[in-house]
């Protein structure tokens, strides 16, 4: 695993700080822990409790802290349907927390998606799930990274096994590192890198893998850029976007020939905060046939994102990140190898935005997290 940390100038980020009105990045002896990023804040008072009514970021919000397991947060996340649009009854179609939940001694971070009954607007704009289905994802971190153990859907249970299975394969350990989000010490905003890991994709329940190890792995590209960040509602929060490509090149360096990528960005306020899809401009999926630029065209008539993290920066020696041509149709980027000046042109297809915040009644119960959280996470 190799790591690489020049990105875009730090004075234009600084820049950008000042004028979005955001605190300036920690020194460099004080870096952020990744912990702080994966899990909801809350709004507290002087002597630690929690305050109803109060979300991250409003003016009487003067004391925050992470939550802790077995805590309520007196609000839930939410995606958005047309931000902007006719309907004012934008309520979304799920509600997620990003919780941490303690079990035997140990700790995991459950970020979990449910879906909520139908409405006018939903109905009209989306095709939500029964009300209570839904999935979600585990996450942890160790000394080096904060990582994606596993996620659940209606569709799918995907386990990320890695190498550190051959230290013990009955450790939840065994899922460590297999889908990265970023350095567990956090990059000063303007930083970033990336890194290769490796990972083999199993379906079906952590708790009924096999014993053995699996033989062979899977070598994927994760980047990571800490950014300032302005949300589809208009909220301006430092974020990190992490950007998980199905492959990597044979020297480490690049996407190589890899078609999709997933970006996830998460904010100290409220963990994981947006997810994207991202596909090359000649990908073309393979249950629909419908091409990257069609669907992008779609998703970009539909409203319920706004923009993605832009500007120029270096990830690698071969891969630079830039701004693709300005276009009202879809939302681009262009992946440029500096070395021979290739250029590819990729198109985001899919997002949640998940900063459409509601409040929730007081004695509101916490989602029970025993479906959508299997035990094998949580083995010492």
């Amino acid at each position: 695993m190799r790591t690489f940390f020049p990105l875009a100038p730090l004075a234009q980020l600084l820049l950008a700080l000042l004028l979005l009105g955001l605190p300036a990045p920690a020194r460099a002896d004080a870096p952020a822990r990744i912990a702080d990023y994966m899990v909801m804040d809350v709004c507290v008072d002087a002597a630690d409790a929690i305050l109803p009514n109060l979300v991250p970021g409003d003016a009487g919000c003067e004391r925050r802290r992470d939550l802790r397991p077995g805590e309520r947060p007196p609000y839930e996340l939410r995606n958005f349907l047309n931000p902007g649009g006719d309907c004012r009854d934008d309520g979304g179609t799920v509600a997620k927390l990003n919780r941490p939940v303690a079990r035997d001694g140990q700790t995991r971070i459950v970020s979990s998606t449910l879906s909520l009954p139908v409405t006018a607007c939903s109905g009209a704009r989306g095709r939500p799930g029964r009300p209570g289905e839904g999935g979600a994802s585990i996450q942890w971190h160790d000394e080096g990274y904060g990582f994606i153990m596993g996620s659940y859907s209606p569709v799918a249970l995907s386990i990320y096994q890695t190498p550190l299975c051959r230290d013990g394969s009955r450790s939840s350990q065994r899922f460590f590192r297999g889908w990265v989000i970023a350095p567990a010490a956090v990059p000063a905003v303007g930083q970033g890198g990336y890194g290769v890991f490796e990972s083999r994709l199993a379906t079906g329940a952590a708790s009924a893998l096999p014993r053995a190890c699996p033989t062979r792995y899977r070598r994927a590209l994760t980047t990571w850029l800490v950014a300032p960040v302005t949300f589809t509602a208009g909220r301006h929060l430092v974020s990190i976007v992490s950007s998980h490509f199905a492959q990597v090149s044979r020297d480490g360096l690049s996407p190589g020939a890899t078609m999709q990528m997933e970006q996830t960005y998460w904010t100290r306020e409220f963990g994981l905060s947006r997810w994207e899809k991202w596909a090359r401009e000649d990908w073309v999926h393979p249950r629909s046939r419908r091409s990257a630029p069609d669907l992008a065209r779609e998703l970009r008539q539909r409203g319920r994102c706004g923009p993605p993290v832009g500007g120029t920066f270096d990830i690698s020696p071969r891969t630079r990140f830039a701004d693709a041509p300005a276009r009202d149709d879809a939302y681009a980027r262009v992946i440029v190898d500096p070395k021979t000046g290739k250029r590819q042109l990729w198109l985001m297809t899919l997002c949640e935005d998940y900063t459409n915040i509601h409040l929730t009644p007081a004695g509101t119960p916490l989602p029970d997290a025993s479906a959508i959280a299997d035990p094998a996470y949580w083995r010492p």
